[in-house]
């Protein structure tokens, strides 16, 4: 490990950006709730809830699990293709604070904007053992200059996000949890505010010993 700058240390083998700064839970609150409930109402929210709904449901099968699911719209656009669907946040005014959705044996499992926030996302992924699982996060990859503008960056959030993750970092966490990457695809960078080229990565893959898929740069 190498220190960067303040809170941020970074993993020498693969790049992940980690911060040692606790996670701070009492900032999920009504408001915040309310805030995210909001974007995912907007022309963008919907958008993004279109990627990620064709990316899953095209390659995924069995129950669906939104960890960190917060307003819970890409449950509801499950549900309303016909797919078992539940969330999962701790926010308890999001409607979806139900810890007992974690134990129904999902087959498909989500990150979406959830992982950064985790502090040990390698426990979360294994304990949940889903066959796949599919993740959206902010990426590394497409900061806007060197240290330490990274304080200056869209997604620095001290206290909220507890990794900065890149592709490498991703590409490793899978192998370690032991899932075969599938797709891979920079979609949600075309219109999300703020965003680069490389500003948000979506990666999905399946529980290596299932039939084998190539990698789909496209998300195709």
């Amino acid at each position: 490990m190498s220190w960067l700058a303040h809170d941020l240390y970074r993993c020498d083998k693969c790049g992940l950006i980690s911060s040692n700064i606790p996670p701070d839970k009492t900032m999920y609150d009504k408001s915040y709730c309310i805030k995210y409930e909001r974007y995912a109402r907007t022309d963008i929210g919907n958008k993004i809830d279109e990627v990620r709904l064709d990316t899953v449901l095209s390659r995924s099968d069995g129950s669906i699990l939104d960890f960190g699911c917060g307003a819970g719209t890409f449950v509801i656009g499950c549900r309303m293709k016909g797919h078992k669907a539940q969330g999962f946040d701790i926010n308890p005014h999001s409607g979806f604070c139900d810890i007992t959705a974690l134990f129904n044996g999902h087959q498909t499992v989500t990150f979406w904007d959830s992982l950064e926030h985790v502090a040990d996302p390698k426990t979360i992924i294994k304990g949940l053992g889903a066959r796949y699982i599919f993740i959206s996060t902010p990426c590394t990859d497409d900061w806007p200059g060197p240290l330490p503008e990274i304080f200056n960056w869209h997604h620095y959030y001290p206290g909220e996000h507890v990794h900065y993750f890149n592709e490498s970092s991703l590409l490793k966490l899978f192998e370690v949890c032991g899932y075969r990457v599938t797709t891979l695809h920079y979609r949600e960078s075309e219109f999300r505010t703020s965003g680069g080229d490389k500003n948000i990565i979506t990666i999905g893959g399946k529980k290596v010993g299932a039939h084998q898929e190539s990698i789909g740069s496209d998300g195709a």
